[in-house]
C-alpha cells in the first residue's frame, strides 16, 4: 500500500507543470551605449518561444535571439507554453549614453565678446555636442522679470538664425529688452527682409517706453542678464544650461526730427 502510494505520489509530480519561478528570461548585456547588440536568452523548458520586440514580435524554437538594443530604455518580452499553459518573462536594457552637452555660447559670431546690448539685433549661437539640437532658449535680465522675444527662422521651432548673410544652426536672434508688443510674437524672417520686426527705433514695447511724446528720453541701468538653452539629444535626453552675461547700460533719446536725413 504505502509502495502504490508512493508511486502515485511520483506520478503526479511528474505530471505537473511548473512553476512560474521555473520559467525566466535574461538579456546580455543590459547596459551599453545604444545602439548596442545583445542577446536574449529563456529557460530551456517550452517547445517554442514568442519574443516581443518594441518594433516586432518573432517566433521560434530557439529559446536564445540576438537583439539590437535602439533606445536608452528598452524592453521585451518572452513568452512560452508548458504543459498547456502560458508563462512569460520581461527583459530589460539601458542605455548608458552621456546626456548633450552645451559648451558655450557666442554672441554675435565674436567669440571673445561677452555682453549683451538693450535693443541691439544680437545673435546666440550655442555649440553643442554631436546628434544633438537645441529645442528651446529663454533669455532675460535682472531689471525685468517678462522674458524677451526670441526670433528663429522658420517659427516652428527650429533653432537656427541668418546673421549678416550667413546661415547658423542651433542659434536665435534677440533684442535685448524686447518684448513683443501686446503679446503678439512676430516671425523672424530668414530672408534677412524680416517682414516681422524688422528695426526697433523709436517703437514703443511693453518693457520701456522709447519716444513717448512726454519722453526726453529713457535709461537703461547695466544689469545681469540671463540666458538659459535647452539640448536635446539623439534618444531624448535633455540638458539645460543657464549663461550669466552682462547687458550693458543704455541712454536713449528719440529722434526730434524722425525721418529727416
Amino acid at each position: 500500500m504505502k509502495r502504490l502510494a508512493l508511486l502515485l505520489l511520483c506520478l503526479g509530480v511528474a505530471g505537473c507543470t511548473r512553476s512560474v519561478a521555473d520559467f525566466s528570461a535574461c538579456i546580455v548585456p543590459s547596459r551599453g551605449h545604444v545602439p548596442f547588440e545583445a542577446t536574449i536568452t529563456a529557460s530551456r523548458l517550452g517547445d517554442g518561444y514568442t519574443f516581443y520586440l518594441p518594433d516586432e514580435t518573432i517566433t521560434q524554437d530557439d529559446p536564445t535571439l540576438r537583439v539590437t538594443v535602439d533606445t536608452l530604455d528598452w524592453a521585451a518580452t518572452v513568452e512560452t507554453e508548458i504543459g498547456g499553459r502560458t508563462y512569460a518573462d520581461t527583459v530589460r536594457a539601458t542605455g548608458t549614453n552621456a546626456p548633450p552637452r552645451i559648451d558655450r555660447l557666442i554672441v554675435n559670431g565674436i567669440k571673445n565678446r561677452w555682453y549683451l546690448v538693450p535693443r541691439e539685433r544680437t545673435l546666440l549661437e550655442f555649440v553643442i555636442s554631436d546628434g544633438a539640437e537645441i529645442v528651446d532658449v529663454e533669455v532675460w535680465g535682472s531689471a525685468f522679470s517678462r522674458h524677451y522675444s526670441i526670433f528663429i527662422a522658420p517659427y516652428d521651432g527650429t533653432y537656427h538664425a541668418v546673421y549678416l548673410g550667413r546661415r547658423y544652426e542651433n542659434a536665435c536672434i534677440v533684442y535685448p529688452m524686447y518684448c513683443s508688443i501686446d503679446g503678439e510674437d512676430l516671425p523672424y524672417d530668414p530672408t534677412g527682409l524680416e517682414t516681422g520686426y524688422p528695426r526697433l527705433v523709436g517703437r514703443r514695447t511693453n518693457v520701456w517706453d522709447f519716444g513717448g511724446p512726454d519722453d526726453d528720453g529713457v535709461e537703461i541701468p547695466a544689469q545681469t542678464g540671463y540666458i538659459r538653452a535647452v539640448a536635446e539629444g539623439e534618444f531624448g535626453r535633455r540638458t539645460t544650461e543657464t549663461f550669466e552675461i552682462p547687458i550693458q547700460a543704455l541712454d536713449y533719446y528719440p529722434d526730434p526730427n524722425p525721418g529727416q536725413p
